[in-house]
C-alpha cells in the first residue's frame, strides 16, 4: 500500500511536460542584459554583430525583442560597416528582424570617400540576404547627393543598390 501512496505522490508532484505548450500570451521564457551577438561567415570572420541593451525572448510566439538594437554588416572587402540602429526591434522566428520607430543605416566613408545615411521608421532587415526594406517615407544622404521618396529596397554589401519605390525627389549639390 505505502508503493501505491508514493506513486500516487509522485505524479502529483512532478512538473508538466508540456514544455510550455499552453504558455499564456507574453509569456517570457529568458531575458538578457547587454547581449552581443557575433555571426561568423564561413571563414571564421566576423560577418555581423547584434547589440542590444536588453533581450526579452517570448515562447508563445517565438519572437525576441530588443531595446536599442544596433545591427552591424561587415564588408567582405576594404569597406565599412554597414551600422543599422532603431529605437526596438524583433527577431521573427523567420530571423528576420523588424525594426520599429526611428531608423537609421550608415557606412561610414568608403574607398570612394562616399559615406552614406539613410533615415527612415519601421524597416525588415533579412540578415541571410543582407537587405532591408520599409514603407515608410526615407532620405539617403551622400554628400553631395540627396534623395527622398516613399518606400525603399536596400541591398548591403559592396555592391549597394538602393531603390526607393515612390515619390523620388533627387537634389545634387554642385561645388
Amino acid at each position: 500500500m505505502a508503493a501505491l501512496g508514493s506513486t500516487w505522490y509522485a505524479q502529483r508532484i512532478k512538473p508538466k511536460e508540456d514544455g510550455g505548450a499552453n504558455a499564456e500570451h507574453g509569456t517570457v521564457d529568458y531575458f538578457s542584459l547587454n547581449i552581443r551577438r557575433t555571426s561568423l561567415d564561413e571563414n571564421g570572420k566576423a560577418k555581423n554583430l547584434l547589440v542590444a541593451p536588453v533581450l526579452t525572448h517570448y515562447i508563445d510566439d517565438d519572437r525576441t525583442d530588443l531595446t536599442t538594437p544596433v545591427y552591424t554588416m561587415f564588408s567582405k572587402e576594404d569597406n565599412p560597416p554597414w551600422v543599422v540602429s532603431s529605437e526596438h526591434g524583433t527577431i521573427r522566428p523567420d530571423g528576420t528582424i523588424a525594426l520599429e520607430g526611428a531608423v537609421l543605416i550608415q557606412r561610414d566613408t568608403d574607398r570612394n570617400g562616399r559615406a552614406i545615411r539613410v533615415i527612415t521608421s519601421n524597416a525588415v532587415v533579412d540578415p541571410s540576404r543582407d537587405y532591408a526594406e520599409t514603407a515608410d517615407p526615407v532620405e539617403v544622404v551622400s554628400d553631395p547627393d540627396f534623395l527622398s521618396g516613399k518606400g525603399a529596397q536596400v541591398h548591403f554589401g559592396d555592391q549597394l543598390k538602393i531603390t526607393i519605390l515612390s515619390n523620388v525627389r533627387r537634389k545634387h549639390d554642385v561645388r
